[in-house]
């Protein structure tokens, strides 16, 4: 049988539709805030998956109407024999996922690829290392051509495929998108609190003497970069949902995301592809140096002309853009991998960035989900070389970094696959939003200023969730699960 690839009239945005969907099991909407090529033509929107994957170190387990099934392993290796299951290789050609395997790779994933990067930080939140769903059904909403499809496959967990499912998940997103009446999901001010109740897992002086002891690892040869993150915590009263409208309206992003984890919520406004993989094709785009806008035209060409001067930031992406082509080395065609664009300015609502692009052509041998594996994590949030600079962070820093700096996005079932890397991104739990915020420290950083950089790239949260002009006073605690919000 086909897929079902439906088309329906443009009425309203895509959040419109996910207040639509009520209480509906594993809520995902990958929302585009840019149209321009690879940066954002398509917005996803899925609910009900039909299997959830969830992995904690080698504990897997996969969930679905049939039961739960717990085993131990790579989690990679199993994913990747799962993805085999739902293959559609010989089905319509689209330029966006007929079904699809969406959610996030965390960030500690990473011990599965490099066995000689120790895992010593505490993952104090107890979020799982991986958290999947495999959705047989979803809506495409393409902002170039202000079209949207419901597609439909009628997947079921054992690879088999449903003729009457495919129909019945039709007739179900037709009925979300013509009901008049919606249970709209206003954003309420719950967020707006003192700001000296944010926390950080580390003090000022900490963070300082970390990005000291980083560049101290440069000058003896051990890397060139490394990228060095703190956590902020900040209680909240909202929910996940409530914040993704918010960091939407103050910092639109081509790889903003929401998804629903049940006992959490993950919500990201990340601007950076790690990799888009259509068939064999496969890009990443890094992003090094980051300078703010301003509603003053003079002054925002002056943070341009700054940034685009800047010895340190030009040497950052080049450095970094060149790892890149020998990780996508690892699993495409000798020959394929080249540099279309190196160092180029992109301009956001808040920031701009400089941004090169890398394209390859992936070996036969190779599936999506493995070119993802060898490729993880993404160079441009680890360092250089990228195996030591993992090894550094992880002496560095406290806590485990969670979903942060590992990747987001979706495998597609045809092999359509985008992924982005997970910056600026939150969680929500159990009424505490955290944050990661890092910077890239080489061998002429100032720690101060590296230090007041991880600031300046939280102020997006801290608008979101209505803290922005109030000072970030922000004492130092790594809290416990399930710290109270009073």
């Amino acid at each position: 049988m086909k897929p079902i690839v439906h088309e329906i009239p443009w009425t309203e945005s895509p959040e419109f539709f996910v207040s639509r969907l009520g209480g509906a099991d594993g809520v995902v909407l990958l929302r585009s805030g840019l149209v321009d090529g690879d940066r954002g033509r398509y917005s996803l929107l899925a609910a009900d998956p039909f299997l959830r994957f969830r992995s904690t170190r080698t504990r897997i387990e996969m969930q679905s109407n049939d039961g739960t099934q717990v085993v131990f392993g790579n989690p990679w290796e199993v994913l990747d024999r799962l993805m085999s299951r739902y293959e559609l290789l010989d089905e319509i050609d689209l330029p966006f996922p007929l079904g699809a395997c969406l959610g996030f790779w965390g960030y500690d994933l990473k011990h599965f690829v490099e066995p000689t990067v120790p895992r010593n930080t505490l993952n104090d939140l107890e979020l799982p290392d991986c958290e999947l769903g495999f959705y047989d059904s979803l809506v495409v909403f393409d902002h170039q051509l202000q079209k949207v499809w419901i597609v439909s496959t009628g997947m079921l967990a054992d690879g088999s495929r449903s003729e009457e499912l495919a129909a019945d998940r039709l007739q179900e997103w037709q009925q979300v998108f013509r009901e008049g009446d919606a249970d709209i999901r206003r954003s309420s001010t719950a967020g707006g609190i003192p700001a000296a109740r944010a926390w950080s897992n580390f003090s000022r002086d900490g963070f300082v003497s970390a990005v000291r002891r980083a560049k101290d690892y440069i000058r003896q040869g051990d890397i060139y970069q490394v990228n060095l993150a703190q956590r902020l915590c900040v209680p909240t009263q909202g929910n996940g949902w409530e914040l993704f409208e918010r960091l939407h309206a103050v910092s639109p992003a081509p790889y903003s995301a929401y998804f629903d984890f049940g006992g959490w919520q993950l919500v990201s406004s990340s601007p950076e592809l790690f990799l888009r993989m259509n068939g064999a094709a496969m890009r990443t785009r890094p992003i090094k140096g980051t300078r703010p806008r301003s509603s003053d035209p003079v002054r925002d060409a002056q943070f341009t002309y700054e940034l685009q001067t800047s010895a340190k930031e030009m040497a950052e992406l080049v450095m970094i853009t060149d790892l890149l082509r020998n990780d996508l080395g690892r699993v495409c065609e000798f020959g394929s991998v080249q540099v279309p664009d190196l160092v180029k300015l992109e301009k956001y609502p808040q920031v701009q960035h400089l941004v090169s692009t890398v394209d390859g052509r992936l070996r036969p041998e190779f599936t999506h989900t493995e070119a993802l594996a060898q490729c993880f994590p993404g160079g441009s949030i680890t360092g250089a070389p990228k195996v030591r600079a993992m090894q550094i962070i992880d002496e560095l820093e406290p806590v485990t970094r969670g979903p942060y700096t590992g990747c987001h996005g979706y495998l597609g079932f045809n092999r359509e696959s985008m992924v982005s890397i997970s910056i600026r991104t939150a969680v929500v739990q159990s009424r505490i939003t955290s944050f990661h915020a890092g910077a890239g420290i080489v061998a002429d950083s100032d720690p101060e200023m590296e230090y007041e950089e991880t600031i300046a790239k939280a102020r997006g949260f801290l608008q979101a969730i209505e803290l922005a002009g109030k000072g970030i006073e922000i004492s130092v605690r790594v809290p416990a699960v399930g710290a109270p919000s009073t």
